[in-house]
């Protein structure tokens, strides 16, 4: 249906917002609807989990029955790219093994919860120690910084040491930092020896310029044709605004979309729009620790998005 047989992620890979049921728990069926819409879109593949998919708020338990229901549904394992982001090894592990089982190839392992006494080397001992407990499963590791990446929390030397030791079980580095800068580090340290993602939509034009149409976009789950036109186009790396020349319509309008969600928080303001976007309310629901929108926040996304809905070709 979308990426099945790749070696690795590449194209649009939509961050997947979650349909939620009165209870919180996760309408599978909605989110299949959800994801064949997006596979008729164009998009390539599905991270499930990830930062837009409030993973941080789900078990391991729960992680791996979705993932049951959808491939029930016919998804393709192959097409997703799973967060086993835990607090603990233990979890990771069994999280992957299960998952696994049911067909998940696509793995995305990100340090756990630091404490105050954790070090670097403690960090390439997590990592090894997973991997070790792993050993001779047919799976895909993607190493990523965590959702609040920052330049401290997972340095080149910890990544460095840790694809020395492993060099052959990481198809990818995923760099979750919003700072293109952090990202063009991560190229410029790591690309001779695998590829390196940006999971930050307004960093996709950059990345694409130098050559990796891949990006894991949360955009995606509403702009999916303007974010594959964003990763795709050859001369990616001529959009950029420059004193006196005219941004492309499109660049135009994801720089207005992005604008619209500058201090407003991320999960909540994008599952608001795409209840806009699928008439259907039930997408507000967040879980706590999160919260929706407040009223005054979402009359102007409103009055935004329905500016923006005269142009459906980005949708």
């Amino acid at each position: 249906m979308m990426a099945t047989g790749t070696d690795h992620i590449q194209g649009l890979w939509a961050d997947l917002l979650l349909p939620l049921n009165v209870d919180l728990s996760v309408n599978t069926k909605k989110l299949y609807t959800h994801i064949q819409t997006l596979a008729a879109k164009g998009v390539a593949g599905l991270v499930l989990f990830g930062r837009m998919g409030e993973g941080w708020t789900f078990s391991p338990g729960e992680r791996a029955s979705v993932v049951q229901a959808l491939i029930n549904q016919g998804i393709a394992g192959e097409d997703l790219l799973l967060n086993a982001g835990t607090s603990n090894l233990s979890d990771t592990v069994h999280l992957i093994q299960q998952t696994q089982a049911l067909g998940v190839k696509h793995f995305m392992l990100m340090p756990p919860v630091m404490e105050a006494d954790s070090t670097d080397q403690g960090l390439v001992d997590f990592f090894s120690e997973t991997l070790r407990q792993l050993a001779g499963l047919n799976a895909s590791f993607y190493l990523s910084s965590p959702i609040s990446a920052n330049a401290g929390d997972f340095n080149t030397r910890v990544i460095s040491e840790v694809l020395g030791k492993h060099p052959k079980l990481f198809k990818g580095l995923i760099d979750q930092s919003p700072n293109a800068s952090h990202t063009l580090d991560w190229i410029r340290s790591f690309s001779s020896q695998l590829r390196v993602y940006t999971s930050h939509d307004m960093n996709a034009q950059v990345v694409a310029g130098m050559g990796n149409h891949t990006c894991i976009s949360s955009y995606a789950n509403i702009l999916t044709r303007l974010m594959n036109k964003t990763i795709s186009a050859p001369s990616a790396q001529q959009k950029v605004a420059v004193s006196g020349n005219k941004i492309d319509e499109d660049t135009s309008r994801l720089n207005e979309f992005d604008q619209w969600l500058t201090h407003l928080p991320r999960v909540p303001a994008l599952k608001f729009l795409l209840s806009l976007h699928d008439h259907d309310p039930d997408w507000i629901r967040v879980r706590p620790p999160l919260s929706p929108l407040a009223n005054d926040a979402q009359e102007k996304l409103s009055k935004a998005f329905k500016k923006m809905s005269l142009h459906p070709n980005i949708f």
